[in-house]
């Protein structure tokens, strides 16, 4: 199972405070590192791309990018290195042990309330494709239908606190084990997922899941790249390169020949098989995760600061921030390609 670590809030932050206390959240100034290039050739600049869990189609645009030279053609050697259940992606960026890593625009928004410089670069996916998982027969047809019902979920999570506020209700929380043994042995279980990953695993063992997206109750942070502050000021064009590129990456991994990306995350995660890469990347298209609706303007990479404000207004709501932030705090348009930035930003 490919769960994303990086909704285990309550560890994070607790490294992420760690991190803040011995006053290394400004290390990511550090210079970017060249590498050697060919005869004739300009040397390419080094950048650690941290995912946030082992490779998955999740972050196909990225081996995209690499495998057809999108970031080389824009000077740059991208490593990707996968995440896994102890990898704290947000506490390496903060470090500057790493120059990006994937996450959502909520926990960031927590991390920079408490003190951790970060820096939203580009929208990976529009729609966060976090969820909740019941069986068909479990009674639920609505959000307001898990009011007293126990949800196997990380406990703490934004989206806990604003749903029950949403609704009227009442929820006990499990704390998520990442697995769905405890879901496949009772059908009122209900958990938290992903609609790209977990329902495909327990269809293949006869279970009817169903799924409520928690971007449909009315919060729905963006699932993005970023940086830390530092990086970004120092590095400014590196930073729009490595974005061009990785929009370029998505833009056909979505919509394109992905072969040769999904061999790559084949050999490195033997858990995706063909079987399982084509469900998620259909997932991602059903849902419009990284494309977003055209209709509402919508586009790959690109963030709407009205909503991003929304997002932080919900969140200072409950109490989760821990000192106000502002969308200068966390986001500048600046660094996306000129078409996807908010038209003042444009001019």
């Amino acid at each position: 199972m490919s769960m994303n670590p990086s909704t285990r809030v309550s560890l994070l932050f607790r490294c992420l405070a760690a991190v803040a206390a011995l006053g290394l959240a400004s290390c990511g100034d550090k210079p970017a590192a060249t590498a050697p290039a060919a005869a004739g050739e300009k040397p390419l600049t080094k950048i650690v791309l941290q995912t946030d869990w082992y490779a998955q189609p999740e972050h196909g645009g990225f081996y995209q990018a690499v495998v057809k030279g999108y970031y080389k053609e824009v000077g740059l050697d991208v490593q990707i290195v996968q995440g896994g259940p102890n990898a704290i992606p947000t506490q390496k960026v903060a470090m500057g042990a790493t120059q990006f890593s994937i996450g959502r625009t909520d926990e960031i928004a927590i991390a920079v309330g408490r003190g951790i410089p970060l820096q939203v670069v580009a929208a990976l996916m529009q729609r966060d494709p976090q969820a909740i998982m019941f069986h068909e027969e479990g009674g639920i047809g609505g959000f307001k239908d898990l009011d007293g019902r126990n949800i196997m979920a990380v406990p703490g999570a934004g989206w806990i606190m604003l749903m029950e506020k949403k609704f009227g209700i009442k929820v006990s929380v499990t704390p998520l084990d990442f697995g769905l043994s405890r879901f496949m042995a009772d059908k009122k279980f209900v958990q938290q997922c992903f609609i790209t990953n977990e329902p495909y695993y327990v269809r293949q063992q006869g279970a009817k899941p169903k799924t409520l997206l928690l971007s449909d109750m009315g919060f729905s942070p963006y699932r993005v790249w970023y940086t830390s502050r530092a990086y970004a000021a120092k590095n400014p064009e590196i930073v729009r390169a490595f974005t061009a590129a990785s929009i370029r990456g998505w833009t056909e991994y979505i919509s394109g020949d992905r072969a040769e990306a999904d061999k790559i995350i084949g050999s490195l995660n033997k858990q995706m098989v063909p079987e399982f890469i084509a469900y998620s990347v259909g997932a991602m298209r059903e849902f419009k995760l990284v494309t977003g609706d055209p209709a509402k303007g919508e586009a790959v990479g690109k963030i709407d600061p009205a909503r991003l404000e929304d997002e932080l207004r919900q969140l200072a709501a409950i109490g989760v921030l821990g000192q106000p932030v502002k969308l200068a705090d966390i986001f500048d348009p600046q660094f996306l390609p000129e078409g996807l930035r908010p038209a003042k930003a444009a001019q």
